[in-house]
């Protein structure tokens, strides 16, 4: 009977050792899952950060696009305004011109509108378009002589160089 027992104990302690193996064995493949999904939630997650970074700046872009597209529709008028303040000689309605075109400065300033200088200025193919070459005595070569058209940037690019004379060599 001993040996039976003895026979008993050494199976039940084979089946104890291996499932305890089975158990270590279950035990890796969970971690090694569990590895990989938190691998994966990881990659996902950093995916969806870039998603929603590419995402803002197309709708940033897209917004900039929709606002250069109005203001170069509004630049005619505000050069209409300003052509029209040179052409009217009685004060009461170029004081009419002035508050529109006051407003016009206003709104562009608001948005982020800026002017292009040209007074005593260098020319600067970037930001100037000559149409006109004069050789001036006195005056340096490529200097502005004189604005014939306002340009305008926006958020550093340039929606309308300012058409411009200038010196010869």
């Amino acid at each position: 009977m001993k040996e039976k027992n003895e026979a008993t104990e050494t199976t039940e302690e084979a089946t104890a050792a291996e499932a305890v193996s089975d158990t270590a064995k279950l035990i890796a493949e969970l971690e090694a899952k569990v590895k990989e999904n938190l691998d994966l939630a990881k990659y996902q997650k950093a995916e969806f950060e870039n998603y929603k970074r590419r995402n803002q700046n197309a709708v940033t872009a897209a917004f900039q696009d929709g606002q250069s597209y109005v203001i170069n529709l509004l630049l005619p008028i505000f050069d209409g305004v300003v052509e029209a303040g040179k052409k009217i000689a009685d004060p009461a309605d170029l004081a009419g011109f002035e508050i529109i075109r006051k407003k016009l400065d206003e709104l562009f300033q608001k948005l982020g509108i800026e002017v292009i200088a040209t007074k005593d200025q260098p020319f600067d193919p970037k930001l100037h378009n000559a149409v006109a070459v004069e050789k001036v005595d006195g005056v340096k070569p490529d200097m502005i002589l004189e604005e014939w058209q306002t340009g305008f940037t926006f958020h550093g690019h340039v929606l309308r160089p300012a058409m411009v004379k200038v010196s010869g060599a």
